[in-house]
């Protein structure tokens, strides 16, 4: 199961510093946000700051905020809204497809459907909320908006597990194996997808805005704010994680093994309080209103590229319009170049007096133009990461599978859940992350090599596709050996593996969409990543389809299916994918010199 709390940040406001020490300062500000270093002792990179001291010594504010309003005096209320909504939130996902299959008698096929579609819709929304945060509805409301459907969504589901007449009769394991289960009916499904689109909805409002909007709290523009936005951060991800882990656990725990009215009803009242931290702040959040659609001026070089679309590209950049000066100053690159003629002044672009008269829809800036080029080159990057989202599905469906059918036991008398694998996954990716500034990164240095956010992320795939072979040797032990019920701990390496890849390859994603993309869209920078994780999802979605109507390999009764054949393909669609991104970062070149090299070594 992909975390669902990816990092989104915006850092606005005019910084006093050049470009370059704006890219760096920004680049150790997401890295040291995902690293845990709350878990961490003695000297790190990037110390934690003592959050009593910050309140004390950083009374720094936005301009445009009540000195009254934000800083560390709104943590508690953010902080608190984030636990409770994290734990109840992934309380729920983490097990939904074993309620499908045991309550609601519908077969692992068409479970995993369910799954991946509704999974997709819950890593896609957030594009969509992002943005109408940002332009219109600003993240206060959108969390609001958020967190009552959240509830509203929690409490349909858990009247499921409370009120018989809303899920199928009860079906044994022996007539689950055969097939021989009632369907839910259409009220019944209608129900169960009405909680899905509720949640689609809610994560739509709460998703990436929820920790931008404590990032708003503090003052961006000066180098107190950005301390205090790491320490936030910090603290930020290391709650979230332990949200995580508990809900893997404990209340998956519940839900299995005592009740699932019980399970669900935990998780309707962490919502409840999570919601009552929120709005408890509410007289002291900064809200930042919003500012309209930010991609107004993209949309305006594309319709002045096409007006000169027959125009020949000048030989001199100055014959190309720079703006007034308050722009940015990006270089103009030959990349893309054709997109240089929004830029090209005409005669019908001067006023009588001499002056140039910008009508936006037909004269471009450059740095206008160039804002567009990297949108359109990191989308290159974009399209990389997609198939490595379809192998780290497969945690939350087809593992949880297997975990079904193989001795869960330790000792005598307790018995994990199918669910809870996923915290090894967990385990993997905060310990990776909480020595990666510290031990990886020093390591590959002192051996002449520079770990670039491309190779970064180059990593993660090469170690998500390892994964996936260990997953399909792991799989064909199982069916080797069905009938002797084989230990579930067999499925602990490839959880450790993908939890490896998601440490290089999801925080990787972030740090380069987030420094590469242009500032006016950057809050949108981190969305496009859950973007990649929904079609990962949906084209998951598509495959299984695809692969049950054509082959046994993937049978409503794995037992009688080949799974490690379907793994083996996911390994080889990983190994051609990195091929295809290796061609891509040779291309690319990065908006910002934070690295000497924009080269990756497929090695």
């Amino acid at each position: 199961m992909a975390t669902d709390h990816s990092l989104s940040l915006e850092i606005n406001g005019k910084q006093s510093c050049d470009g370059n020490t704006k890219a760096r300062s920004i680049r150790q500000m997401i890295n040291s946000i995902v690293h845990f270093d709350c878990f961490s002792s003695g000297k790190t990179t990037t110390e934690v700051v003592n959050v009593e001291e910050d309140l004390e010594e950083h009374s720094a504010v936005h301009p445009k905020m009540e000195k009254k309003r934000g800083g560390w005096k709104t943590f508690p209320f953010i902080i608190g809204n984030e636990l409770c909504a994290a734990a109840a939130i992934t309380g729920l996902a983490a097990n939904m497809i074993v309620y499908l299959i045991t309550k609601f008698n519908i077969k692992s096929i068409e479970a995993t459907h369910i799954i991946n579609i509704s999974s997709g819709g819950n890593d896609l929304s957030p594009l969509i909320g992002a943005f109408l945060a940002d332009a219109y509805l600003g993240r206060y409301w959108a969390i609001s908006i958020g967190s009552f459907l959240s509830f509203s969504a929690m409490v349909i589901l858990m009247l499921t597990a409370m009120i018989d007449t809303l899920r199928p009769p009860p079906c044994g394991p022996q007539l689950q194996a055969l097939g021989r289960c009632d369907a839910p009916n259409r009220k019944q499904y209608a129900v169960l997808y009405l909680y899905f689109a509720l949640t689609i909805a809610a994560s739509a409002g709460i998703r990436y805005n929820s920790g931008t909007f404590g990032a708003d709290q503090f003052e961006k523009g000066s180098a107190k704010g950005m301390r205090q936005i790491q320490s936030y951060f910090n603290w930020y991800y290391c709650v979230l994680f332990v949200s995580i882990v508990i809900a893997s656990t404990v209340i998956v725990y519940i839900q299995s093994s005592i009740s699932w009215a019980m399970g669900f009803g935990l998780c309707v009242l962490l919502t409840g309080i999570s919601m009552l931290f929120f709005f408890s702040g509410t007289k002291l959040y900064n809200r930042i209103h919003p500012e309209g659609s930010p991609f107004t001026g993209l949309a305006q070089v594309v319709v002045a590229c096409l007006r000169k679309r027959n125009l020949p590209l000048p030989s001199n950049e100055e014959e190309l319009y720079s703006g007034d000066g308050s722009e940015s100053g990006l270089p103009l690159t030959q990349q893309l170049r054709f997109l240089n003629k929004a830029a090209i002044k005409t005669a019908k672009d001067y006023s009588s007096d001499g002056h140039i008269n910008q009508n936006p829809w037909r004269l471009s800036t450059v740095d206008q133009v160039e804002q567009l080029k990297s949108i359109i080159k990191t989308l290159t990057i974009w399209s990389c990461t997609v198939i490595p989202a379809i192998l780290y599905t497969q945690q939350s469906t087809f593992s949880v599978l297997q975990a079904l059918t193989m001795d869960r036991h330790l000792g005598p008398h307790f018995k994990i859940p199918a669910a809870s694998y996923i915290v090894f996954n967990l385990l993997s990716s905060a310990i990776t992350l909480s020595i990666y500034d510290k031990v990886l990164v020093p390591l590959a240095e002192s051996k002449g090599i520079k770990i670039t956010q491309l190779r970064r992320i180059g990593t993660g795939m090469v170690i998500g596709a390892i994964g996936m072979a260990v997953a399909a040797m792991v799989e064909r032990k199982r069916l080797n050996a069905v009938h002797a019920e084989v230990s579930a701990l067999w499925l602990v390496p490839q959880h450790v593996i993908m939890g490896l890849a998601e440490a290089f390859l999801s925080v990787g994603k972030i740090d380069f969409f987030y420094a590469e993309f242009p500032e006016i869209v950057r809050s949108t920078a981190t969305a496009l990543v859950a973007a990649g994780i929904a079609a990962g999802y949906y084209l998951s979605s598509l495959l299984v389809s695809i692969i049950h109507k054509n082959s046994d390999w993937l049978a409503n009764n794995i037992n009688e299916g080949r799974l490690d054949y379907f793994y083996t393909l996911l390994c080889v669609m990983g190994v051609v994918n990195f091929g295809y991104f290796s061609a891509c970062a040779r291309w690319y070149k990065y908006k910002t010199k934070i690295y000497g090299s924009n080269e990756i070594s497929p090695s």
